[in-house]
């Protein structure tokens, strides 16, 4: 019986030395106020109450002061969002006036090229005539002074 009471003990100190753990592990209850400060805080109540209410009052001031602030801000970002809107409009409106500028300056300058070619081409070949048309005459001539000559001989 020795050993199985030697058992037993082991197991009673194991869960006596668990329980004190535990024990320990569990933070100590919260101390309770006395009844005299029970009443020191009655009496005081009115006092927390108004400064409370001042509190809530000033907290409450600010929440709608920020609200209006808000409120003027969101008008000032939409103002300037139509503002920006119409002014992009306007911008995209003068965008498409200038490419179509630049297209029939475009168009204006390719014209122009095209006529200063045809205008040297003209020139070149109104030269050419000239030239030829001396060229010719000279051969002519020459072509005439040899049969004259060969008719003088």
């Amino acid at each position: 019986m020795q050993k199985g009471t030697r058992h037993f003990t082991g197991i009673a100190k194991g869960i006596g030395m668990l329980l004190i753990l535990i024990g320990f592990m569990y933070p100590a209850s919260a101390a309770q106020a006395s009844w005299l400060d029970r009443m020191k805080e009655i009496y005081q109540l009115p006092e927390n109450v108004e400064q409370i209410q001042k509190d809530y009052d000033a907290t409450k001031q600010q929440l709608e002061d920020q609200k209006d602030k808000l409120a003027e801000s969101i008008k000032r970002s939409q103002e300037t969002e139509e503002r920006l809107l119409g002014q992009n409009d306007t911008l995209k409106k003068e965008n498409e006036q200038l490419q179509e500028r630049i297209k029939a300056m475009e168009q204006i300058a390719l014209d122009k090229d095209k006529r200063n070619r045809k205008i040297m081409y003209m020139v070149v070949t109104a030269v050419l005539l000239v030239v030829f048309y001396f060229v010719l005459g000279r051969v002519f001539r020459l072509i005439v002074w040899r049969r004259q000559k060969r008719l003088r001989k």
